[in-house]
């Protein structure tokens, strides 16, 4: 048995037992990982306000024959703002279960782990839905997804010029120059059509999150 630690971001948890729960975790340094976080459902365990869903914490871990064994966590960020806020909250939620979904267990990518931090940071200070096409844009382009904009811009019919251009900017800027974009209602609306679109295909299903986003 070895030990190790990582940052991660908590994308997903159930309950395990009596008082365990698992956690897929999104970390830094081996990507998407299952782990089991021993007793803490229960109202002593100093390690459960750690681990709560969307929170980025210092994880440090028992590597045994099975699931790594979650030992002791220390938060980092638990975006208390995205959490208080209904509409802010769905976003969030999106972006952590399309990270789930999108990415297959074990394989580090620190480019996509740090694109998470980012835009979760930035969606906290200043909730545009830019970011949120921003994200998505990049995780299919780091996953090797996005070959569909801008170099064949007929592979979804009725796709303007603007969008395609748009979408090159996604991929392309920071996020300091992304915060900065303006783009219409109608472009917003067209852009997250085609996005949800591609993401859909790309997945062969819908994500959850999709149908809050609908009401918000």
């Amino acid at each position: 048995m070895f030990s190790f630690k990582t940052e991660g971001i908590i994308l997903k948890r159930r309950n395990f037992g009596e008082a365990d729960r698992i956690l897929t975790v999104f970390s830094q340094k081996k990507g998407k990982i299952s782990v089991l976080a021993k007793g803490v459902r229960r109202i002593t365990s100093r390690r459960a306000g750690n681990v709560e869903l969307l929170n980025r914490a210092i994880m440090y871990f028992h590597q045994g024959k099975g699931m790594p064994i979650l030992t002791e966590a220390e938060s980092l960020d638990t975006y208390p703002k995205l959490k208080a806020d209904l509409t802010l909250s769905t976003y969030a939620y999106h972006l952590i279960e399309l990270v789930d979904k999108i990415t297959a267990e074990g394989q580090e990518n620190q480019i996509l782990y740090e694109y998470l931090v980012r835009v979760l940071e930035k969606l906290s200070r200043n909730p545009r839905q830019i970011l949120i096409r921003a994200f998505e844009v990049k995780i299919l382009s780091v996953l090797g997804f996005a070959t569909f904009f801008p170099s064949n811009p007929t592979s979804t019919p009725g796709v303007s010029i603007q969008i395609r251009k748009i979408l090159e900017d996604l991929q392309n800027f920071d996020w300091d120059q992304i915060e900065k974009m303006q783009i219409t209602e109608i472009q917003a609306l067209e852009l997250e059509r085609y996005l949800r679109y591609y993401i859909e295909r790309t997945l062969e299903g819908q994500l959850k999150s999709r149908q809050f986003l609908k009401q918000r």
